[in-house]
């Protein structure tokens, strides 16, 4: 579930952080409330499953002593929460999505330029298996392109370290399929 999750929070964030000043680090902060159907959870389960995020997302955007370029980023989501749920069976569950985002730019913020990304926290709690929660390191991570507004828009990459707890994969989606099961 991770990159899936990781890549909404950080466009979400993406969107504002361009309306920021140059200089001094810079603060935003979104409301986030949307529904959407998950196509590969619903797939996996054999009935629709449906993502809920809602809380806010918050943002710190360094730039370098110049004020001409961004060096680093923050983001984060106190109070976040992700509910999943199946129309069908009506069942839920929810757990706080409590993930800080780290980005480092280490050659400049700007397309083709490589950044570190790392992301330390409770990624998610899906009902009979343990949370998911330590530190993932995504060394080769990528700009790919900067938005409308000057903010780099950036690929992960695989994670090059990974640190506490991560289920396996194929554990969690059945863990999840059984909890919201018709």
């Amino acid at each position: 579930m991770r990159p899936r999750q990781w890549s909404l929070i950080a466009a979400v964030v993406a969107i504002g952080v361009g309306t920021l000043g140059a200089g001094r680090p810079s603060f935003v902060m979104y409301q986030v409330q949307q529904t959407f159907a998950s196509p590969s959870f619903s797939a996996a389960c054999g009935f629709e499953v449906d993502i809920t995020q809602s809380g806010p997302v918050k943002a710190t955007v360094f730039y370098d002593s110049h004020g001409a370029g961004i060096i680093r980023e923050l983001d984060t989501q106190p109070g976040f929460t992700y509910t999943l749920s199946s129309p069908q069976s009506h069942k839920s569950f929810s757990f706080p999505f409590g993930t800080a985002f780290h980005v480092d730019y280490t050659n400049g913020a700007t397309a083709g330029s490589t950044a570190v990304v790392t992301a330390t926290g409770l990624v998610d709690k899906v009902p009979g298996v343990p949370a998911d929660a330590g530190s993932v390191t995504y060394g080769n991570a990528k700009v790919m392109f900067l938005n409308p507004d000057g903010v780099p828009i950036v690929d992960f990459g695989a994670p090059t370290a990974i640190k506490g707890r991560a289920n396996d994969p194929a554990a969690a989606i059945a863990a999840l399929c059984a909890a919201l099961a018709p």
